[in-house]
């Protein structure tokens, strides 16, 4: 993500006192929109404009906080939902503000953010409405999967483990009044996304316990029971987290022929649209070895391969698909058998990667390690393709050397 842009300021030194006054006096009198401000603040954000999303995001906060402070305690249902409302708002804007802050390099900042939003909505919505309780409870669950990725150790699983809670009652919410009302696309369309953010949430512990907290007692067991109960959620039209997690434990257990079904599961899910970036770059289907000149070759995506792209995993989560798939081409090399299915399941794994890797590439060219992955993809395939492999480690090397 490109850095904030430093507004510079056109205003004369001289004079300032009395414009400022005018201009806070006003905003009292005549308060700004807090839907324009907000959508101002999006915009901002999605243009990788920082400073100014934050400085937007603030000024919706601080009025959002005085609204909540200004409102009187009526008990009636009206009062109380239109409060809900304002709360719920108030920790979306502390959300995005929080956000903002860790694009900034701010991290501590952000999770302040987030704890005080998380703050704002620790009691259950006043509304008895399923879907206003579901709303709520979801809002307060991303919040906790943003807390919990800002975290680690058992910080992040304190986090996580309370989004789940909240992730599971959300979908027994919705569950419930999609079966009131089975015609709803929308609250179909919400269980589904709830369930893949529960899934999420599962992986988000599994990988905890890969990492951070690898050498608690039973971890393990409980790395692999949240991976079942992921799995048990797991679309097969969605991301690959959960199988791609599954391929990750079965190698640190050394099950490498358990890893191989789960990573090509998780390959085939992202096919489609690693295929169409790696072909920007000359990488794409069978044209691998036609890219070791270094030409670039002006492709434009275009229909489904443009969507399919454009939905793709982020660049660590495929760098970590690629060095998965190559290990289990280096276990399939390793197995005493010479059967013919070994063989072509371990060629599919090296053409994965390859093509997972000539999606990052076409992202970002300046990753040397990805250069030097390619290197070691070409090497394993079956024609030992050394000019290849000599032109990704030669470049590589360049790189280093710089």
């Amino acid at each position: 993500m490109a850095g904030p842009k430093r507004r510079v300021s056109n205003k004369k030194k001289g004079g300032r006192k009395g414009p400022k006054v005018a201009m806070a006096n006003n905003q009292e009198a005549n308060p700004p929109d807090i839907h324009q401000v907000l959508s101002q603040a999006d915009a901002a954000l999605e243009a990788s404009n920082s400073e100014s999303a934050m400085q937007l995001y603030t000024c919706a906060a601080n009025l959002l906080r005085k609204k909540l402070q200004a409102s009187t305690i009526v008990n009636s249902d009206a009062r109380n939902e239109a409060k809900d409302s304002e709360i719920l708002l108030l920790s979306r804007v502390l959300g995005k503000m929080a956000e903002a802050k860790v694009s900034m390099g701010d991290q501590q900042g952000g999770q302040r953010d987030f704890l005080e939003a998380t703050n704002l909505l620790s009691n259950d919505s006043s509304s008895h409405r399923p879907i206003d309780q579901a709303q709520w409870k979801e809002a307060r669950a991303s919040l906790y999967l943003y807390l919990g990725q800002l975290s680690s150790s058992n910080d992040a699983l304190e986090a996580f483990t309370k989004a789940i809670n909240d992730l599971k009652a959300c979908a027994a919410l919705l569950e419930e009044a999609t079966n009131i009302n089975s015609s709803d696309e929308s609250l179909q369309q919400g269980l589904i996304e709830t369930r893949r953010q529960l899934c999420g949430g599962y992986c988000s512990i599994a990988e905890l316990y890969l990492t951070d907290l690898c050498f608690d007692d039973n971890a393990e067991q409980n790395c692999e029971s949240a991976l079942e109960a992921a799995l048990q959620l797991d679309d097969p039209t969605s991301s690959p987290d959960a199988v791609q997690a599954m391929a990750n434990l079965r190698i640190s257990q050394c099950r490498g022929l358990e890893a191989v079904t789960f990573v090509l599961e998780a390959y085939n899910r992202v096919k489609v649209g690693c295929e169409a970036m790696a072909d920007l770059v000359g990488l794409g289907g069978d044209q691998g070895e036609k890219s070791q000149n270094g030409e670039s070759l002006a492709k434009e995506l275009k229909g489904e391969a443009l969507d399919k792209a454009n939905s793709l995993p982020g660049f660590e989560f495929r760098c970590q698909m690629a060095k998965l798939l190559l290990e289990c081409a280096s276990i399939l090399e390793d197995v005493s058998t010479d059967g013919a299915e070994r063989v072509e399941r371990r060629k599919c794994c090296v053409e994965a990667a390859i093509q997972v890797l000539g999606s990052l590439l076409a992202e970002n060219d300046e990753v040397i390690e990805i250069w030097f992955l390619l290197g070691c993809a070409f090497a394993s395939t079956e024609s030992k393709s050394d000019d290849s492999s000599k032109y990704y480690f030669e470049t590589a090397l360049d790189m280093l050397e710089k």
